[in-house]
Order: C-alpha cells, then sequence, then structure tokens
C-alpha cells in the first residue's frame, strides 16, 4: 500500500506544474474569448516552442550539472545554422544533409571550447564567454553579415512543425538521460561538480571527463539547431554576446527540472519544466498583444521561478515548523 502511495505522490508531484499551470492559462483564454486554447492546432504549435525549449534547456543543463555555466550554447548554435544553411543549398536543400551538417558543426564547435577550457587552463565563465564572442564575430562573416533565412524552404522546415519534430526532440532526451545514467563520465561528472578537487584525487580523469561532456552537450544542441534553425530568421550577431540571452531564456526549466528531481529526476523534470513555461507564455501572449504578452511573460517567469526555487529550498523547514505547532497545540489540548 505504502509503494501505491508513493507512486501516486511521485507522478502528482511531477504533472501538479504544468497542470496547474495549464488550467490556469485556460481560465484566463476562455475568460478573454480565446476558446482555442487547449485544441490540437494549439498543441501542434505548441510542441515546437516545447522542443526548441527542452533541447537548448538540455544542451545547457548538462553542463550546469556538472559544475559548469556555459555561455557559448547559443553562439554556437547560430554560427552552426548560418554554416549549415548556407552548404545545404549546394545539395538542393536535402534535410538529412542539413541535419547532419547541424550535428557535426555544433559538436564540433563544443568540443573546441571544451579543449580550450581544458588546455586553457582558464575558468568556465571566461573560457566560454571568450569563444562565444568568437563565434558570434564569425557569423558576420558568412553571407556578407546577412545570417540565412530557411523559413521559406519547406524541405528544411519540416524539421520545426510537427511530427518530424519529434525526431530530434526524442534524439536529445535519449542522449541526456544516456549520459546522466548510463554512462561513468555522466556520474563522474557530477563528483567532480561537487567536489572538484576530491574527484581528481580519486583519479577521476577530469580533462576527458569535460571533453566527452561536451560532445554529448553539442549533439543535443545541434537537435536544438535543426529545429529552430527554420522558426525564423536567422540574423548575424552584430553585439557581444547577443546570443546569451536568448539561449540562457530556456535555462529556466533546468531549474524546475533540478527542483522536481527528488519525484522523477531531472530529466523528465526539465521537460515538464519546459511544458510549463511553454504554457504560460502561449496563453499570456494570447491574452494580451504580442509585445505586451512576450513582456508579461518575462516578468512572471522571473517571479515563477523565485517562488518556486525559495518553496523548494525552504519547503521542508516550513513543513517542519508547521507540523511542529500543530503537535505543540495538540499537546497542550
Amino acid at each position: 500500500m505504502s509503494k501505491g502511495k508513493n507512486i501516486i505522490k511521485r507522478i502528482a508531484g511531477t504533472l501538479m506544474l504544468p497542470v496547474a499551470m495549464y488550467i490556469v492559462m485556460m481560465i484566463m483564454c476562455y475568460a478573454n474569448g480565446k476558446m482555442y486554447f487547449g485544441t490540437w492546432a494549439m498543441w501542434k504549435t505548441l510542441i515546437v516552442d516545447i522542443a526548441v525549449a527542452v533541447t537548448c534547456a538540455m544542451g545547457i543543463g548538462l553542463q550546469f550539472k556538472c559544475g559548469r555555466f556555459d555561455f557559448s550554447g547559443g553562439a554556437i548554435m547560430l554560427l552552426s545554422v548560418i554554416l549549415a544553411g548556407t552548404w545545404v543549398k549546394n545539395f538542393n536543400n536535402n534535410p538529412v544533409v542539413f541535419f547532419i551538417l547541424c550535428l557535426v558543426l555544433c559538436v564540433a564547435f563544443s568540443v573546441l571550447t571544451g579543449i580550450l577550457y581544458v588546455f586553457g587552463r582558464l575558468p568556465i565563465v571566461i573560457a566560454t564567454i571568450g569563444m562565444a564572442m568568437l563565434y558570434e564575430a564569425l557569423t558576420a562573416l558568412f553571407n556578407n553579415g546577412a545570417g540565412v533565412n530557411l523559413v521559406a524552404i519547406m524541405s528544411l522546415k519540416t524539421f520545426s512543425t510537427f511530427p518530424v519534430v519529434l525526431v530530434p526532440l526524442i534524439i536529445s532526451i535519449a542522449i541526456y538521460a544516456f549520459y546522466t545514467y548510463g554512462t561513468t563520465t555522466g556520474k563522474k561528472a557530477v563528483i567532480l561538480a561537487n567536489n572538484q578537487q576530491a574527484g581528481v584525487n580519486i583519479g577521476i580523469n577530469e580533462k576527458s571527463n569535460v571533453i566527452i561532456s561536451y560532445v554529448f552537450s553539442g549533439i543535443i544542441f545541434g537537435m536544438a539547431t535543426v529545429i529552430y534553425a527554420s522558426t525564423d530568421m536567422r540574423s548575424a550577431s552584430f553585439s557581444s554576446l547577443s546570443t546569451v540571452g536568448e539561449l540562457f531564456s530556456n535555462i529556466l526549466p533546468v531549474f524546475i527540472g533540478l527542483m522536481l528531481a527528488g519525484f522523477c529526476g531531472d530529466t523528465i523534470g526539465t521537460i515538464m519544466g519546459s511544458i510549463t513555461l511553454c504554457l504560460m507564455s502561449y496563453g499570456l501572449t494570447a491574452v494580451f498583444s504580442s509585445e505586451m504578452g512576450t513582456a508579461i511573460t518575462t516578468v512572471i517567469t522571473g517571479i515563477f521561478i523565485l517562488v518556486i526555487n525559495v518553496v523548494s529550498a525552504q519547503g521542508s523547514s516550513w513543513i517542519a515548523a508547521i507540523k511542529g505547532k500543530l503537535g505543540h497545540k495538540t499537546a497542550s489540548a
């Protein structure tokens, strides 16, 4: 019986945030005459947003859980999509070639970042910011700085439409889960994140560990690039670190994933976090104007993340204090 209760508790804890967000947004949308919320047409659009959020979050989260805050992911994706989008035209816009190019380029650029960090002996922040600025500068050297526009190329746009979008999404989830639970490198990375010196002292090769982790995160960023490449025009970066904000808007599901990890593990937790935030963004944009909805989403997202992290950190002590008060009153009675 206790085992059954534990399973129910885990399922409830896993689904509480997305279900609550869905209900709140549905009420808001219906109250404002947006009766299409919850329809299949909405979900087909939302799944693409969720796929981008999940893949980006897992690309960042893989390094984050290893104790590394990597700022170069957005620049890697932008440079890769510009190069892949330019070169694939020589292959008649073949989607398979495009898929492979995005994957290979993202892995190569990610590994270069890892190599600089390992052999340059630089702090991770300095190494990744430096590489982000380098990759951003390179985006302006191709196509006369015009970037690339793949929106009208239907053979490539298929990766950002349902149901094909599920292919890179599922691959990303599988790669993240395999790295976390199926590789010795992933398990060693957790040790290094908690105590780097202790990990090195017990014989963990940090250099190879870092490079391997960047191969895995590069694969995930490759999947994210395949999806987001044709969702909009991708312009070259002409201001330093302009790619950081766009990518790190998707780090929020990582925090939610870590909070829900006790119920379902951080892999499923990150997915639930992405669904929750995408539902909120879609609902607010539907109710308000596009610009106002985006601004309100940004503010509420910040408050939302602050609240759940405070609750996650202090919730157990609050519950213990309440139980203590109730127990004291019962004893007094």
